[in-house]
């Protein structure tokens, strides 16, 4: 069952990152479901500037995607450069997580989110995933664009990215939470 109240959650730089290196940005767009990155991403992108940071909070600002804001995230911003907790990025993507599932809940409609990522510790974190929450690395998520024909080729992508310079994971994971195997954001 393919689920229509699904929203596409970006937790981490990684995968914004290398969408601005193959110059794809607008890809997160491109299914026309709400787009929302957790406030640790934009903290990262302007504690630690990459090529891409400026590229990349312009298309921010100027699109209609929402940045969620964490507790952590709050506590990132106030603190600026003094701020040193670990783990800040993992605690930000599961207070985010616990956020949305109260919300659906509160709301007694069904909302789902695709959690998007490209970083290998968010693969390996044993993050506490609610029912509505399906995951998919960046490798899947552009196989998956391209077997809507969304983009003629996930591979093309790829190699755009790696010859602007991106070096990035090839995982491909693509998956829902163990407790509702049945969902189908995409």
């Amino acid at each position: 069952m393919r689920e229509s109240a699904c929203e596409l959650v970006v937790p981490d730089a990684g995968l914004l990152i290398t969408l601005a290196y193959a110059d794809r940005l607008d890809l997160l767009l491109a299914l026309g479901i709400k787009v929302v990155v957790v406030d640790m991403v934009t903290v990262e992108l302007t504690r630690h500037l990459t090529p891409t940071s400026e590229k990349i909070l312009a298309f921010l600002a100027g699109s209609n995607i929402r940045v969620i804001e964490t507790e952590i995230g709050k506590e990132a911003v106030t603190q600026g450069s003094a701020f040193k907790k670990r783990y800040a990025g993992e605690r930000a993507i599961q207070d985010f997580l616990f956020q949305f599932s109260d919300e659906a809940e509160q709301q007694g409609q069904p909302r789902y989110a695709l959690l998007l990522f490209e970083d290998h510790k968010i693969a390996g974190t044993s993050f506490v995933l609610p029912d509505n929450v399906y995951v998919i690395s960046t490798m899947a998520f552009l196989r998956k664009l391209e077997e809507m024909r969304v983009i003629a080729s996930a591979i093309d992508v790829r190699d755009a990215a790696v010859k602007a310079g991106r070096e990035f994971s090839q995982l491909d994971v693509s998956h829902p939470p163990k407790s509702n195997p049945a969902i189908k954001p995409l």
